[in-house]
Order: structure tokens, then C-alpha cells, then sequence
């Protein structure tokens, strides 16, 4: 059993309550301990509290001195597209200036700009961009994100986002949870009335 104890974080946020999943206004009840630590044993916490009470029942855990450091949640993101090449800078541009987003996409830009660029990458390319989201996501804060395919609109092209998603899941401690979103446009091989 392998054992890691928190100590001394200026400040340890949690929430206050029940030791129970929490849902609506109990979302927001949050308990803030001064020079708080935590107790964690096989990757699960087991304690929470000030770090003087966290130190004795720490026994052999190795220590992790978070002193002036604020320790809390790490933030889910329900809703990302984490595999992807290109970008839509311009597009977000041309709505700023007014332009409909049928305007932008007869010009080229919209989804099917992101589409394209995602088919036509690499394996590799993608995996690159996509650790730079990834590390962007782990600087924020965010530990576990949701993401999405249906960005390669085809079988192989589909299958090689969910590799580059598969390999960041093991490249990187961030959660990666993946889900198809097949609705974001129609295949050009397709009809659709």
C-alpha cells in the first residue's frame, strides 16, 4: 500500500459537507483549510484536513510539502475537441466583424476547414498539436477533459484521432475521456437532404 501525504498547502479547498457526490447549490459549499494536507493511500485520498492531524496519521507516507502553494479540485472539461490540426482564428475574426457563419464557410473557413486539415494530418502531427492542448489543459487546471472525434468523418480517419487520443492518455496525466460527435458535418462522399 503505497501512502502519499499533503502537507501544509496555504490553502486546501474542498467541499464542505456530506462525504457524498454533491449535485446543485452543494456544488458551491466550500471548505477552505488554512495550512491544510491530505492523506492519500493508493491513489485515493483518505483524509482531509489541517496538516498537523494529517502528519500523525501519516505513519511511513512520503511527504509532499505544498507550503505556499494552494492545492484544490482538478476541473473537468465536459466539452473539448482535444484532437484536432488547423485552427479558426480567421473565422473567429470574420465574426467579429460581422460575418455569418455561412459567409465564412462559402469563403473556406467554418468546420469544414478543421475537417479537412484533421484528415489530411499524420498520426504524428496530430499527436504533437494535441500534447499542446493537453499541456494547456494541465496548466489551467483541468485534470479530466472530455473529447470528442467526428472530426475525421471517414473509418480510418476516425480511428486515427482515437489513437492520437488513446497514446495522450498514456503520455500524459491527464484524463482523457473519448466520445463521438458524428453530427459536426456530413461527409462530402455522403447525400443528406
Amino acid at each position: 500500500m503505497s501512502s502519499v501525504a499533503l502537507l501544509h498547502a496555504s490553502q486546501l479547498v474542498t467541499l464542505a459537507g456530506p462525504r457524498r457526490a454533491r449535485i446543485g447549490r452543494e456544488m458551491s459549499e466550500l471548505a477552505i483549510i488554512r495550512d491544510g494536507g491530505m492523506l492519500i493511500r493508493d491513489g485515493k485520498i483518505d483524509i482531509v484536513g489541517a496538516s498537523d492531524e494529517i502528519e500523525r496519521k501519516a505513519g511511513d507516507a512520503a511527504i509532499v510539502d505544498a507550503m505556499g502553494r494552494v492545492v484544490l479540485p482538478g476541473f473537468v472539461d465536459a466539452h473539448t475537441h482535444l484532437v484536432f490540426a488547423g485552427n479558426r482564428l480567421d473565422d473567429f475574426e470574420r465574426r467579429a466583424r460581422g460575418e455569418t457563419y455561412e459567409q465564412i464557410a462559402k469563403a473556406g473557413g467554418g468546420i469544414w476547414s478543421t475537417v479537412q486539415k484533421t484528415r489530411t494530418a499524420s498520426e504524428t502531427d496530430l499527436l504533437a498539436e494535441a500534447r499542446r492542448h493537453a499541456d494547456w489543459f494541465l496548466r489551467c487546471g483541468a485534470t479530466t477533459v472530455e473529447t470528442k472525434s467526428g472530426y475525421g468523418l471517414s473509418l480510418d480517419d476516425e480511428l486515427k484521432i482515437l489513437r492520437v487520443m488513446q497514446r495522450l492518455g498514456q503520455e500524459t496525466p491527464l484524463e482523457i475521456v473519448p466520445t463521438f460527435l458524428g453530427a459536426h458535418a456530413a461527409p462530402r462522399e455522403m447525400s443528406v437532404e
